[in-house]
Parts: structure tokens; C-alpha cells; sequence
């Protein structure tokens, strides 16, 4: 016998030398020839990895046979991962729902292994035969056992299995009644008998049931469970709202509108926004009266699904309400309007359109350019060739001529390609390349020596699309001609001129709430003293325009760079100064910095969309965060001595030198167009913190 262990051991140590298969299948035979004596030998030298896996798996496959079960099964409890997952898969594919008894006896175990192998085979099993065996051992388990039959149970889907799932969701303790609701969601029902059980168990005290619940009714996608869901559109906890959201935008139909329309009803925003996501999912034509109303709430994320709902709905009295709106006092509604408009083309807009040419609010006017482009009626043509002296919106005319096409467009457009604005002349250009109109070449190659170097290559690669000729375009000196020419220096700025910059708005918080306090000559003083830090920083970051607005300041600065430098510097020494003075006469303040272009006025003042940006990014509130993955939480926002900036800021500092930016969120802009990521702006350098 010691002769043969020895032999059997000598065999199994050249087996794990061999060096070509060929000598492998050779000591392979010689070890067969010792029927199952060699087996365990093999199963040792893998557990004590004398034998590298691969080979230990190999040989124990290919002298394994039937009869070797109670060799294999007991290494599922091995501590060694590949060993169990071995015996696992010997189990499965030799063995298979033979084996279920002694896997039911394992799950009694003291031994972690042996539990955790047992239920997961038996799960991959789904032995049907095995259910009463696992009912009988429920009845005497603990909550943890308990919870492992029921996953194996779950996946079997035995009636009598699913009868004690079933039963399982009143148990008295919770662990258990969590392993039932989630062993529903893998039971197989064709007319989903579970789901009247789950819709009680929405009403759970206890949070992670009602969780539970939800999803799995979710999953099983049974209209039964949207209407009790819609009571979770109130809920105060936003997971719980978002998840309802969801699931309702799957399970909701047309029964459940009233419900939903009822919600738009509330006072709570939150459950206004919900509300308004499931009708925005159901399309349902008998929800455009509610969604016309919606366009009314005082809230904007309201409104704009609001809006994007009925432009997919249509109707004629949807178009007549929004034709309404755009004579609205309120320019909310009147925005919303145009918006429709530029997504449902529909010719009883075109006079409101066209009266909204003359609407005081610069964004409506030029949504209302662009939705009578796509009119395509020549009667906006007139009223859109009369806005070239409109220096906020006169850019976009171009493009709508562009969409109406025809030969009545080519003469007012022409007009445009003379305007001292370069984006103006530029966007003329790209017009007429849109239309193809051969009889401009000679007037486009006239902008092939524009000042503007944006304007030039505009202006080739339009006369290539026309003419089909490559035209080279040369760089020029800066020279008197056709329009303006980008400037950064500030003694150069002249009425008119287009200039990028960086924008930063200093703001003195709680100016208003000092003065009431302690006095207008109290207050005056601490600004006289902010006045006195900012200027000399400002100056050495060399500033392009400063001008004082009350509480603040608004300056510009060539580059980004120094503009961060200013706000880094300034807070520094506010911070220093601060340290020296009681809590009263602290200075506290805010920065909001935007990147983008400004017009200069007369008094070298600067106006546009990036000087608007600069201020609504410097006042941004925790109410008006949106909160994204990676940002901040409302909690965590800064709301005193902080620099914020936009992503157009971000992109231009992304490499700056102990820079760094962290995301908050997302903001709507008042004013501005769409959604903007806003960040905070920090150091890794302690020398640029303020002390």
C-alpha cells in the first residue's frame, strides 16, 4: 500500500514537470491504472498546491467517473476559491439534482463554505424535487436561513414554493420579509398573484420594504401598482420621488391621468416636478389643458417639460394657447411660447411672431428670428431685415433668411454683410453659402481682406462651396475697413467694439442688511475699504474695465488667469484685514467670473450675454442647485467668501498652476438659454488661500 501512495505521489510530481502534452497523456495512463486510489493523491497535491490548478482540474476530470461523488463533494467546503469552484462545476455537470440532498444537509452548516457552496448550487439547480425538503427546513431556520431558502425557492418556482415566499412576506422578522419581496421578483407568475401582496407592502413602516416593493412592482411592470405608487410622488425623501417617477413613467396609462392631474395641484414643487415627468411620459391629449396650465407655475423646470410635452402633442388648442401666451404681459409665458414655436411650425403663429420682433426681452426676440426662419414665409422678411440695428439679436437674421430662402431674401441680406459687428458679417456670409447664390461671389470676395481673420475664412470657405475653387486666405495687418477688429486694450476700446473677456462681479454681501443695521455711513466706510483692497490688485492683474455697482464691482480682465489671480489675492486680503477687526466690520464677499464676449458702450461700460452670466453666477443660491453625480449637495454650497465661475471659465484655467475646480451642479440662468455647469474655484497652494 505505501508502495503504491508512493508510486501514485512519483507520477503526479512528472505529471507536473511534464513539458509537452504527449508525456502528459503517457503518465495520465499510468495513473488510471490505479483506479481511484490516484484521485485522492490528486485532490491533495491541489489543496496543497503541489499541482497548479490547471493540471490538478485536468487530471481530476479525466479520472473522475460517477462513482466519485462523495470524493468531489466535499471540497465545495474548501477555503481555497479555485478548489470550491472545481468541485462545483465537477457537481453541476456530473452530478446534477442527484446531489440535492446533501446539499440541503449543508445548509445547516457550521461552516461558512459549506452553507454558501450549498445555496448557490441549489439555486443553479432549480430542483423541483428538492421544494418539500427545503418547506420542512424553512419551518425550523433561523431569519438567516430562512432568507437563503427563499432565494432558492424564488428561482424554482414550484407553486408550493412560492406559496411560502408568499407567506414569508408577514413574518415577524424583517430580514425575512425583505428576502421575500425580493424573492418575488423572480417568481414566474402569468397572472402575478404576488402583486396584490407587494401593493400592501408599500405601505411598510419600515423604509426598505417599501423600497423593496417598489422595485420589484416596478420590474414586474403591472399597471396595477402605478396608482398606488402615484401617493409616492409626495414623498419627502427624494429617492423615493425619483423612484416612483420612474417606475410610473413605465406602469402609468391613461387611467390613472386624473390622478396625476390632481397632483399638478400641489404646493410642493417637488411633487409638481414629479407630476409633471408622468404626464410628460403618457402623451395623453386629454392632459393638454393641465399642461397649457403648467406653463403658468412658478416653477421653470415646470414649465419647460410642460412645454416640450405639448409640442409632441400638438392640437389646435394647444397652438391657440400659445399664440395667447406670446401677448402674455408675463415674459415667462412669453418665452415658453416662442420656445413651441420653434419646435411646431404652424402658419396662425406668423403675426405673433413677428409682433414679438419688437418684445423687450432680447432672448425672445431672437427665438422668435429663428422660429420664423423655419415659417419659411416671405412675409417675415420685412420685419426681420428692420432689426439690423438691433445689436443684441441681429446676428441670428441672417440664418432665418437662410431658412426661407428664395430671391427676396438676397438684397436684405446683403445689407447685413456691412454691419461693423463681425459676427453680423460672418453669419451674412454663412447665409448666403446656404443658399448657394452664385450672383454674391463678387461681394463675398471682398471679405477675403476683412479685419476680422473669422470673418475671412468664413468668407473662403463659402466662395469654395459656391464656386468649388480653394481660395487662400492671408493674414493682414489690422487696418480701417469693413467692421471691427477684437481689441484687448482698454485705452483702444471704443463704442461699439466687441471685445472677449473675462468678467468678474465682486459683490459685498449683506450690504443692504449693514447699512439697515448699523447706518448708510457705516456701510459706506467698510465699502470705501474694499474699494481700497480690490483697487490695487486689480491693477497689477492689469484690468481692462472697472466700474462700481452700488454694492460691487464689475471688472474685466484680458485672460482668465488674471482674473482668477485678482479673486484669489483679493480674498486673501479681505481675509487679512478681517483678522484685525471685530465681527461687525468683517467684510464677507462673492465672486461670479464668466469668459465670453462683451460690447463696449460710450462710457466704456460693457454689456452682452457673458456680463449677464457673470452676475446671475455670482448671487447663485442652494435653492437653485440642481444637483448633479460628482458635485456638491445643497448643504455643502459656499454662500460667503467663494469664487464661482463657468465652464467656460473651467476650460481655459483646466492647466493652471495650483488651480483647481470642484463641480457644484447644475443652474438655470436667468435670462440664459438651457442649463450651466457652475463650479467653485479652490488651490491646492496654501499660499493662495485666504488665511
Amino acid at each position: 500500500m505505501l508502495f503504491k501512495a508512493k508510486k501514485i505521489k512519483k507520477l503526479i510530481e512528472k505529471y507536473r514537470n511534464a513539458e509537452n502534452a504527449k508525456e502528459g497523456q503517457r503518465l495520465l495512463s499510468e495513473l488510471r491504472q490505479f483506479d481511484q486510489s490516484a484521485i485522492q493523491h490528486v485532490i491533495t497535491a491541489f489543496q496543497q498546491r503541489t499541482l497548479i490548478p490547471e493540471k490538478a482540474q485536468f487530471l481530476l476530470e479525466a479520472l473522475c467517473d460517477d462513482t466519485c461523488f462523495e470524493k468531489i463533494f466535499p471540497l465545495i467546503s474548501d477555503h481555497q476559491h479555485d478548489v470550491r469552484r472545481f468541485a462545483k462545476e465537477m457537481i453541476l455537470k456530473r452530478w446534477g439534482n442527484a446531489s440535492s440532498p446533501q446539499l440541503i444537509e449543508y445548509l445547516v452548516s457550521s461552516d461558512f463554505y459549506s452553507r454558501d457552496s450549498a445555496a448557490e448550487l441549489l439555486t443553479l439547480l432549480k430542483d423541483k424535487s428538492s421544494v418539500p425538503k427545503l418547506i420542512s427546513l424553512f419551518k425550523r431556520a433561523n431569519p438567516d436561513l430562512k432568507g437563503t431558502i427563499i432565494q432558492i425557492l424564488s428561482g424554482i418556482g414550484h407553486p408550493a414554493g412560492n406559496e411560502l415566499i408568499i407567506s414569508a412576506l408577514d413574518d415577524e422578522s424583517t430580514q425575512v420579509c425583505i428576502a421575500a419581496v425580493k424573492g418575488l421578483k423572480r417568481v414566474e407568475d402569468s397572472e402575478n398573484a404576488q402583486v396584490p401582496i407587494l401593493i400592501k407592502k408599500l405601505k411598510e413602516e419600515d423604509p426598505r420594504i417599501r423600497d423593496l416593493a417598489m422595485d420589484v412592482l416596478g420590474d414586474i411592470g403591472d399597471k396595477r401598482a402605478a396608482r398606488p405608487m402615484i401617493e409616492f410622488l409626495k414623498n419627502e425623501d427624494l429617492i423615493m420621488r425619483q423612484k416612483a417617477t420612474e417606475h410610473l413613467i413605465a406602469l402609468a396609462d391613461a387611467d390613472v391621468v386624473p390622478d396625476i392631474l390632481n397632483l399638478m395641484k400641489s404646493q410642493n414643487v417637488n411633487t409638481r416636478r414629479c407630476a409633471i415627468e408622468v404626464l410628460n411620459n403618457l402623451k395623453d391629449p386629454r392632459t393638454s389643458d393641465a399642461l397649457l396650465n403648467a406653463i403658468r407655475d412658478s416653477d421653470w423646470w415646470v414649465r419647460q417639460i410642460a412645454t416640450d410635452s405639448l409640442t409632441e402633442i400638438k392640437g389646435d388648442n394647444i397652438v391657440k394657447g400659445f399664440i395667447a401666451m406670446m401677448e402674455d404681459t408675463d415674459e415667462t409665458l412669453r418665452r415658453c411660447a416662442v420656445e413651441f414655436f420653434n419646435q411646431v411650425v404652424h402658419k396662425a403663429a406668423l403675426p405673433a411672431l413677428i409682433e414679438l420682433l419688437k418684445d423687450e426681452d432680447w432672448w425672445v426676440r431672437e427665438k422668435a428670428i429663428a422660429a420664423l426662419g423655419k415659417q419659411k414665409d416671405k412675409r417675415a422678411i420685412s420685419p426681420l431685415a428692420d432689426l439690423i440695428d438691433d445689436e443684441d439679436v441681429n446676428w441670428s437674421v441672417p440664418g432665418a433668411f437662410a431658412e426661407i430662402g428664395g430671391i427676396e431674401v438676397v438684397e436684405p441680406l446683403k445689407k447685413f454683410l456691412f454691419v461693423e459687428e463681425s459676427r453680423v458679417r460672418k453669419e451674412a456670409i454663412r447665409a448666403f453659402g446656404k443658399l448657394k447664390w452664385k450672383d454674391a461671389v463678387p461681394d463675398l470676395t471682398e471679405f477675403l481682406q476683412d479685419h476680422d481673420k473669422d470673418v475671412r475664412s468664413e468668407a473662403a470657405r463659402v466662395l469654395k462651396e459656391i464656386t468649388g475653387k480653394t481660395v487662400r486666405v492671408k493674414k493682414r495687418p489690422p487696418s480701417a475697413g469693413n467692421g471691427s477688429q477684437k481689441q484687448t486694450s482698454k485705452k483702444n476700446a471704443v463704442k461699439g467694439m466687441f471685445l472677449t473677456e473675462a468678467v468678474a462681479v465682486v459683490d459685498f454681501c449683506d450690504s443692504t442688511s449693514v447699512s439697515s443695521r448699523y447706518g448708510d455711513n457705516f456701510a459706506m466706510n467698510m465699502m470705501e475699504t474694499l474699494t481700497e483692497t480690490i483697487m490695487p490688485i486689480a491693477k497689477s492683474e492689469r484690468y481692462q474695465f472697472m466700474k462700481n455697482t452700488g454694492d460691487g464691482f464689475l471688472i474685466t480682465f484680458s485672460e482668465v488667469e488674471n482674473s482668477v489671480r485678482f479673486a484669489f489675492d483679493t480674498l486673501q486680503e479681505v481675509s487679512r484685514y478681517n483678522a484685525t477687526v471685530g465681527d461687525a466690520k468683517k467684510i464677507h464677499i462673492r465672486f461670479g467670473i464668466n469668459f465670453g464676449e462683451t460690447r463696449v458702450k460710450e462710457d466704456k461700460d460693457r454689456i452682452g450675454v457673458a456680463v449677464n452670466m457673470a452676475f446671475r453666477v455670482e448671487g447663485l443660491k442652494p435653492d437653485g442647485l440642481i444637483p448633479v453625480e460628482n458635485g456638491m449637495t445643497k448643504e455643502e454650497m459656499p454662500i460667503r467668501n467663494r469664487i464661482l465661475i463657468t465652464e467656460n471659465c473651467e476650460k481655459e484655467i483646466k492647466n493652471l498652476n495650483g488651480i483647481k475646480t470642484k463641480l457644484i451642479g447644475l443652474f438655470e440662468l436667468k435670462g440664459i438659454t438651457g442649463l450651466h455647469k457652475i463650479y467653485e474655484l479652490t488651490s491646492d497652494k496654501p499660499e493662495l488661500l485666504p488665511e
